[in-house]
């Protein structure tokens, strides 16, 4: 393995709640959450009391170290003051998407997750009225669950009286809580989230608080972070490039994370100018929204924002330079995984259009070939990773956990990395199109039809071939108001690329499909393109000459 490069600065682990009773002492006025949507804000002295005051509810629930709380379907404010009381215990934290993972697989997750309580809102009431034919009604009925609300929106009813919690600060409430510097160790399990799986069970992938801390680390030098900065966040809690991008770095330096409970096109420069944010969280799709629609705000509105990052899904070069001259807002591309943490990233003085920048600091990164050799520059192989920031493993449904730490983890993402050390990646090994024997990355030729001025987003895959394999089908989306022609767009390939990478078939279509994460479902384009072809088995256009 290729060494990692040295720390730029590591600060020693504690615990959340010895952070938060440092912050409450040191700057106890100081914003700590903003809530951009509802414009409220606690500053670090109400975070601690709101802090303590949840997990003295959660102790009374029966929450002690080690147990495992699901937070289910909680609104951002309200899953980070609920994951910041679970984690002041020295309790694990399962944030679920219940909507997203489905309702039945969501029940079998708990199953697996087996925990001391569930905790989802009371202020829905989906969760209260005795219905059973929705995911939360199911979850308000679980045996350990329990309700989540503000006190000006708490029913007291017989039923629920009992089970309810309050997020709002109780004075009167003074119950012993566990030792903040000693509730907990760096390498007690931390969390358990669930990936996002695009088809059968997400997988559960295990944390603990240390490689926790060291990513947030990474992200501290990646973004070039301190106390004075203001973070945006409006991304779910449930991913974890969201926790370690923003919530951890805000509870290492002490500095303001500002949170939404999704991005809005029409509030995104609002949000930055009236919250001075220094740095937003950012993925391709946000991207790609705000050049579809441009917005129309005055030259100062961006004047607090340093850099905005793109994370989770590749960014397309082309977006990346378009993106740039439109709002004059530096990127900073970054590369991670569920199960590694980042792994490359720009840094503010050292990017490079195209590349995900270079390796994370506290990380052994290498490329290796098919033999297991690293690779020479520019020449692509698969991305290995080994170190103490990988996610302990994942979790088994009976209750095992399958190691992921302590040894190399193949990404199987195909990457090369130049002379000067960034890292340029190509895709997934299981996207990779075989033609004839030739192996074809589908984002190089994404890339060559985004160069294109009248597409706006674009989609390659493999589909089966009878004399090839596999041949190459494209699905574009045109900007605003253009009408690509299919051949024309084959033709502007066929002038970039080796004739067997021009795609046999360019679709025009208004949108494509796409987890909630941003990234492509192929799977679905590969049902639409069967499709298209069951419907009109002439569309195919003929081989170039």
């Amino acid at each position: 393995m290729a060494s990692a490069n040295p720390p730029v600065a590591d600060l020693p682990w504690r615990t959340v709640a010895a952070l938060l009773e440092h912050y409450r002492r040191e700057t106890p006025r100081k914003d700590a959450i903003v809530d951009v949507e509802r414009r409220a804000s606690l500053s670090f002295e109400q975070l601690a009391k709101r802090v303590d005051g949840i997990a003295r509810q959660l102790a009374r629930h029966g929450v002690t170290r080690g147990a495992r709380v699901v937070l289910a379907n909680c609104e951002a404010r309200d899953k980070l003051l609920l994951w910041l009381g679970t984690w002041r215990l020295g309790a694990v934290v399962c944030p679920l998407d219940v909507p997203f993972v489905g309702s039945a697989i969501a029940l079998k997750l708990l199953d697996t997750l087996r925990p001391a309580l569930v905790v989802c809102p009371a202020d829905n009431g989906d969760t209260l009225c005795g219905m059973t034919d929705t995911p939360l009604a199911r979850f308000a009925a679980h045996p350990q669950a329990a309700h989540h609300t503000d006190t000006d929106t708490r029913p007291d009813t017989d039923s629920t009286r009992d089970s309810l919690m309050t997020l709002d600060e109780n004075p009167h409430d003074d119950a012993p809580l566990p030792d903040a510097a000693s509730v907990c160790a760096a390498h007690d399990i931390a969390s358990l989230c669930c990936t996002s799986g695009t088809t059968g069970i997400p997988k559960i992938v295990v944390y603990d608080h240390a490689c926790y801390w060291l990513n947030g680390l990474d992200s501290i030098d990646l973004l070039g972070l301190t106390r004075e900065d203001r973070m945006l966040e409006y991304r779910s809690f449930d991913w974890y490039s969201a926790q370690i991008l923003s919530l951890m770095p805000f509870l290492q330096l002490g500095s303001t994370l500002c949170i939404a409970r999704k991005f809005s096109r029409s509030q995104f420069g609002d949000w930055i100018r009236d919250n001075r944010i220094t740095v937003s969280a950012g993925v391709p799709t946000v991207l790609n929204l705000l050049l579809e629609a441009p917005l129309n705000v005055s030259p100062d509105t961006f004047a607090s924002l340093r850099a905005m990052t793109c994370s989770t899904a590749p960014l397309s070069p082309v977006q990346w330079k378009r993106f740039e001259k439109q709002y004059g807002i530096r990127i900073l591309n970054l590369y991670g995984s569920s199960e590694a943490g980042w792994m490359c990233g720009s840094r503010l003085q050292r990017r490079k259009i195209g590349t995900v920048g270079y390796p994370a600091a506290r990380i052994r990164f290498d490329i290796v070939d098919a033999g297991g050799l690293s690779c020479a520059p520019d020449i692509e192989g698969q991305v290995v990773v080994d170190g103490a920031k990988l996610a302990l493993g994942v979790l088994q449904a009976d209750g095992a956990m399958l190691p992921i730490r302590d040894a190399p983890l193949f990404t199987r993402d195909i990457a090369a990395r130049d002379k000067e050390g960034f890292v340029r990646m190509s895709g997934r090994m299981d996207d990779l199109i075989i033609r004839g024997g030739v192996k074809i990355v589908p984002q190089e030729i994404e890339d060559a039809l985004r160069a294109h001025p009248l597409v706006q987003d674009v989609a390659a895959l493999g589909v089966p071939d009878p004399v090839y394999g596999q041949e190459t089908v494209c699905f574009v989306v045109a900007q605003p108001g253009a009408a690509p022609d299919a051949q024309a767009l084959r033709v502007h390939c066929r002038e970039r690329l080796a004739r067997e990478k021009v795609p046999k078939d360019v679709y025009v279509v208004a949108s494509l499909p796409r987890s909630s994460r941003g990234k492509i479902l192929r799977d679905a384009l590969r049902q639409q393109w069967w499709q298209f072809v069951s419907a009109r088995p002439d569309l195919s256009e003929p081989e170039f000459d």
